[in-house]
């Protein structure tokens, strides 16, 4: 069952540990309009497994996904661990390079960004 990243619990852990997919505990979990389809008894084994599993949100991700800012540091980083980030159009790079300042990061010092859309911003 550990499917845990650096100790942290993903969605893919919580899939796992239900037997199903990591698009229906993201579809739960964050109230997709796909979640409708989902039976509440489903639902409500999602929602007790990720208590269970203490499960938390990327807020990296969650601010990718959902574009607002993001305002929590990130616990990996205080440890000393270097992230890398790999970005694939120019509006998520915009995006990625602002929470990741948010967050009192710097690139490359502490997080390494690479995007394939060559946009000019790209060699900040």
């Amino acid at each position: 069952m550990d499917n845990r990243q650096d100790g942290r619990v993903t969605l893919r852990t919580v899939a796992t540990y239900l037997g199903l997919t990591p698009g229906t505990i993201s579809a739960v979990l964050n109230n997709t309009l796909a979640s409708k389809r989902i039976p509440q008894s489903t639902k409500d084994r999602i929602f007790a497994a990720a208590r269970e599993l203490n499960y938390q949100p990327n807020p990296l991700a969650r601010a990718l996904r959902t574009g607002k800012a993001l305002f929590v540091k990130a616990d990996s980083y205080d440890s000393g661990i270097r992230g890398a980030l790999v970005i694939m159009d120019a509006d998520h790079f915009v995006l990625a390079m602002n929470a990741i300042q948010q967050v009192g990061l710097r690139v490359p010092d502490d997080v390494s960004v690479v995007e394939f859309d060559n946009i000019p911003a790209a060699v900040m």
